[in-house]
């Protein structure tokens, strides 16, 4: 097993053994592929989950327009959801970006019967998303 395998299957235990304690509360750990709502341009964001590191993060995999057909994006690839940990509520805690590029600074994220309901704040105030998974 490569160094780089050692490393992301301990962070993986890590964040899952650290929210082990939170399934007892029927809480899911939010890893896997995520579907954003539609943005006001009816863009959607296909967003991986995974640890990084001791925390959590999302990159964008895939964008979609209004119709459902992948577009050409600069969002592709880029990192949407930052430093997320583990709360004891079951939650987790971090950054984010949305698709317009506002700075969210801080994102309570909880996955509940395969959907990702995301409270982010910034300067603007507070926006409440259901996301739903993928895989």
């Amino acid at each position: 097993m490569t160094v780089f395998k050692v490393i992301a299957a301990s962070a993986c235990a890590g964040i899952l053994s650290s929210a082990a304690w939170a399934q007892s509360a029927q809480v899911e750990v939010p890893l896997g592929l995520w579907k954003s709502e539609p943005d006001r341009r009816g863009i959607v964001l296909n967003v991986r989950t995974k640890p990084c590191g001791r925390s959590m993060c999302g990159r964008v995999e895939r964008v979609k327009d209004r119709r459902g057909y992948d577009t050409p994006s600069t969002m592709v690839g880029q990192k949407v959801l930052w430093d997320l940990k583990p709360q004891p509520d079951g939650s987790f805690l971090g950054k984010m970006v949305d698709s317009q590029g506002n700075w969210l600074s801080e994102t309570r994220i909880e996955a509940r019967s395969g959907k990702l309901h995301l409270r982010a704040c910034g300067d603007d105030g507070c926006q409440d998303l259901v996301w739903k998974r993928l895989r």
